[in-house]
């Protein structure tokens, strides 16, 4: 069941299917806003389909008791009823549930304006048509006294019919009240603060989700002229656009950080301040100019693809709207100059400059001096005609207002482009790539492209199959359409910051752009309806809204940075966002940022530090009961405290948590895919090898079925198989999953990249133990000179491709070689502490030496190194036991000591110990 609140933040469940709100009965919820929840329900009296909104409970205020509130609700209600027009919402009947207010309205199939822009370019006759059919439901309003206050594109709906009806009058007021209790006000303010609260409230109570202003009785505007304090202060925006914002005073150690910025990087201004009149900043009352001036903005908004007043916060908004500054209007902008003319009339600051009425607005909209009358004859004989064409231009205007559901073609423009053209971001990436002068980034920006290019395909599908789903087959309801709308947008704005990202190729950009690629978040969780309707409902308060959404904006930031390989870069972006995430007081942004910041300090080696963070993720998005972060979380402690830190107990607590939560979620088989990768690598640790591999051979199934047998992530599944299946003794099938490993990479990065490398390393320390060591040596040394070249010469990593380079021109009569190979490997081993590899590389050199007869004291000494019967000191620091691979190795060492002393002259005393021993 759907959890909501109520204007005071009380959870409120949804009504369920069958539940009745007065007759009306509950088919389903198709929609929920700051207003209340939008059900389709079933009227028996009628035998219709109707919508019933439910508005929540308005509290009383200084001057109304609750009581007094909620028959105001029904008035204003009423007053909507009174109007009846083609192009306004028909509204059927209002009533009291409990102590909310229920308006029955009709049902209409359909999209808002803003939907039907997106959806495809736009004509200014479309555009024009569409509305005039507005502007006539808005006048008719107008003729009943009721002025709607928040006109915009996303309250005005074209149905499937292809009527325009314009919605959500809830803001609507009569302009003057026949019950005597008059809402209009002469000025922003009453003369008095509430009791209490510090605020300053106006003369008339709160409309339904209308712009509050609120003034601190305590702060810099105290003692000081209300409007003038309202006039100074910083207008903040909240939420969706077709949320309403507050006016908060203007203490700058209240104000969200670097939020005028968040504004200039979106390019638009969200909400009601947008399409707000001059008088309305001013703290005037809204009268029928104001909605005339809010209509124009929105006409020149869809006629431009801008609105005609910017600002990079929302002072400056209003300032230039006051000042009449208008932006200069795109050069590639197609509209007539006369429609130019019409609209920047209606947005003249003075009210009495604009249009006497709608009236009038609508009359000069309609009046296209390119177009010539014929002589009153011709006219009057094809007035048949003319009514034939009307009926026909009406059927297609229907026709063409319903969307396409195709994609707009530039949805990805400045994101990643079909083609590089000049000056396209795909073109941009691909300079970036070329001038950091990696030998491999050819081979990388074509493994990434590939990727991206399939990620984009993947979202084209999704969003057109999600519309037609909706209108076209009817299928599915339009809240489900809004969800998986909703779902898409997160996933393009995820790949929009990694766009961003990519265009500096910086700190391992280059190398790591595959990966990055592959680690998008998958579409296909758009479809999972279960998985949508589970996720957690953003706040109900406008401010916190617009707060979380600018952080949720700078986490995907943080994490294509991560993903990126840029671990410096994203721990600075996730860091202050912690913080910023607490000051909401929303709980799964604070989840969502403690997680990003843990995932960065694990990829750094910053142990402790993600330890402590990973667990508050947890703990604070299970108290939200966002369970896909308690789960994701949950999947990296299982690697932290299983393999890393070595506490077994806790890493299968963290494997049973993560299981559990992903079993309540359903789906999410990626995520699956992962816990069982992460715990096969703590039972590898710990020497559990037969488990570890039913782990990762699992892991490697479902990624294969999910992303296909030839995805990256794939090939990172079949080295860690291949590994345990190595020490398992079974090197044969674990080449056969190596070889395919090799072969993904190739074909994904190239052979000169680093992670190609590194499958080439693996397959050679498997081919050592098949004895095919010539094969061991050519893959070594293809893939040494690549590692070298990327990282430097002492990188740590280079431990894995010297030691098994070594060890094959061992075995190939070459100690000498092997010998020197070892040797830096173990200084490099044990100057980064590489525990894994330490006994190993000690035994290798110690046959290596005494092989080559350079040093056969030191070769003996590395060889009771190798068998010593206790935990080396590296290996009592790492906090475990032998395992089964260790045990062995201490075996074969003695033994090779024990058979050495008929070799040496003279035996050392620690060497003779290991004589006749068991081991």
């Amino acid at each position: 069941m759907l959890e909501l609140s109520d204007a005071d933040g009380k959870v409120l469940p949804s009504l369920t299917r069958g539940a009745a709100i007065g007759r009306y009965v509950v088919l389903g919820l198709v929609g929920r806003g700051a207003m209340g929840e939008v059900y389709a329900a079933y009227d028996p009296e009628l035998d219709r389909k109707v919508a019933v909104k439910l508005l929540h409970a308005r509290a009383g205020t200084n001057d109304l008791s609750a009581a007094a509130a909620k028959s105001r609700l029904l008035r204003e209600a009423q007053a909507m009823a009174r109007l009846s027009h083609p192009n306004v919402i028909v509204v059927h009947d209002v009533g009291s549930f409990g102590e909310r207010v229920f308006v029955a309205m009709e049902f209409v199939d359909g999209h808002t304006v803003g939907y039907w822009l997106l959806a495809a370019k736009r004509s200014s006759k479309e555009v024009l048509r569409v509305f005039m059919d507005a502007g006539r439901g808005l006048a008719a309003a107008h003729a009943s006294r009721l002025v709607h206050r928040d006109f915009k594109v996303e309250n005005v709906m074209i149905g499937s019919d292809g009527q325009v009806r314009v919605m959500d009058f809830g803001l609507a007021r009569m302009v003057a009240d026949p019950l005597g209790d008059s809402p209009r006000y002469s000025g922003a303010f009453s003369d008095h603060a509430s009791s209490g609260s510090g605020a300053i409230a106006p003369t008339a109570p709160d409309d339904l989700m209308a712009t509050r202003i609120l003034v601190s009785s305590s702060g810099p505007g105290a003692g000081r002229d209300p409007a003038i304090v309202a006039r100074e202060a910083r207008v903040e925006v909240f939420g969706p656009r077709n949320d309403v914002p507050r006016l908060a005073g203007a203490d700058p150690s209240a104000l969200t950080p670097n939020f005028s910025e968040d504004l200039t990087q979106t390019g638009a201004i969200i909400g009601t301040p947008a399409y707000m009149a001059p008088e309305q900043f001013e703290g005037e009352p809204a009268d029928e100019r104001s909605d005339q001036f809010s209509f124009c903005v929105a006409l020149y908004e869809s006629l431009y693809g801008q609105r005609p007043f910017a600002g990079k916060s929302v002072v400056e908004l209003s300032e230039n709207v006051r000042r009449g500054r208008m932006s200069a209007a795109p050069d590639s902008a197609r509209v007539p100059s006369w429609l130019r003319r019409v609209v920047l009339r209606g947005l003249r600051t003075n009210p009495t400059e604009r249009w006497e009425s709608m009236d009038a607005l609508l009359d000069a909209l309609q009046k296209d001096p390119s177009v010539r009358w014929r002589k009153w004859a011709i006219v009057a004989g094809a007035i048949a005609g003319i009514g034939g064409i009307g009926v026909a231009a009406r059927q297609q205007g229907a026709r063409e207002s319903r969307p396409t559901c195709q994609v707009p073609a530039d949805r990805f423009s400045r994101v990643w482009e079909p083609r590089a053209t000049p000056g396209s971001r795909r073109a941009a990436i691909a300079s970036a790539f070329q001038r950091s002068g990696h030998s491999y980034a050819a081979d990388a920006l074509a493994g990434m492209g590939r990727l991206l290019d399939g990620y984009v395909e993947a979202w084209s599908a999704m969003y057109t199959e999600s519309c037609e789903a909706t209108n076209k087959r009817g299928e599915q309801s339009a809240e489900v359409l809004d969800l998986r709308m909703s779902c898409l947008r997160d996933r393009w704005n995820e790949m929009r910051a990694l766009s961003d990202v990519l265009t500096d190729p910086s700190d391992g950009v280059v190398v790591n752009a595959v990966k990055a690629a592959a680690a998008l978040t998958p579409v296909d969780r758009c479809a999972d309806l279960r998985t949508l309707r589970a996720a957690v409902p953003p706040p109900h308060d406008p401010e916190v809204r617009a707060r979380v959404e600018a952080l949720r904006t700078k986490l995907a930031t943080a994490k294509a940075l991560h993903d990126a390989g840029r671990f410096a870069s994203a721990l600075t972006a996730a860091e202050p966002l912690v913080s910023a995430a607490r000051a909401t007081g929303y709980p799964p942004i604070l989840a969502d940022a403690l997680y990003r910041q843990a995932e960065v300090q694990l990829a750094m080696g910053r142990l402790t530090e993600a330890d402590v963070n990973f667990d508050e993720a947890i703990w604070t998005a299970e108290a939200a009961r966002y369970d896909e972060v308690v789960a994701m979380a949950s999947i990296d402690q299982i690697y932290v405290a299983g393999a890393l830190a070595s506490d077994m107990p806790r890493g299968r607590r963290w494997f049973r948590q993560a299981e559990a939560f992903l079993a309540r979620m359903e789906g999410h088989e990626l995520l699956r895919s992962w816990m069982d990768n992460n715990f096969g690598a703590a039972l590898e640790s710990h020497g559990e090898l037969e488990a570890a591999a039913a782990r990762y051979l699992k892991a490697m199934e479902v990624k294969e079925r999910i992303l296909g047998k030839s995805h990256p992530d794939v090939a990172f599944s079949l080295t860690n198989l291949a590994s345990v299946l190595t020490e398992l003794g079974r090197p044969e099938e674990a080449l056969a999953l190596s070889d395919r490993g090799v072969q993904i990479m190739e074909q994904a990065l190239g052979p000169e990249h680093p992670d190609t490398a590194t499958q080439w390393a693996n397959r050679a320390e498997i081919l050592n133990q098949l004895g095919r060591h010539a094969e061991a040596r050519r893959d070594a040394e293809r893939a040494l000179p690549v590692w070298e070249k990327e990282l430097g010469p002492k990188n740590a990593n280079l431990v894995f491709f010297l030691g098994p380079l070594g060890e094959a021109r061992l075995a190939l009569g070459e100690p000498a070689a092997a010998a020197t190979l070892l040797e830096r490997a173990l200084a490099l081993a044990e100057q980064h502490a590489v525990r894994s590899e330490i006994r190993k590389l000690r035994f290798v050199l110690a046959r290596a030496l005494w092989q080559s007869g350079q040093d056969r004291p030191r070769a003996i000494r590395m060889g009771v190194l190798a068998a010593s019967p206790a935990p080396t000191r590296d290996d009592a620091a790492g906090g475990r036991a032998l395992s089964a691979k260790d045990t062995d190795l201490q075996r074969r060492a003695a033994d090779w000591v024990v058979a050495r002393q008929s070799e040496s002259a003279s035996l050392s005393p620690i060497a003779r110990r290991f004589r006749g021993s068991s081991l």
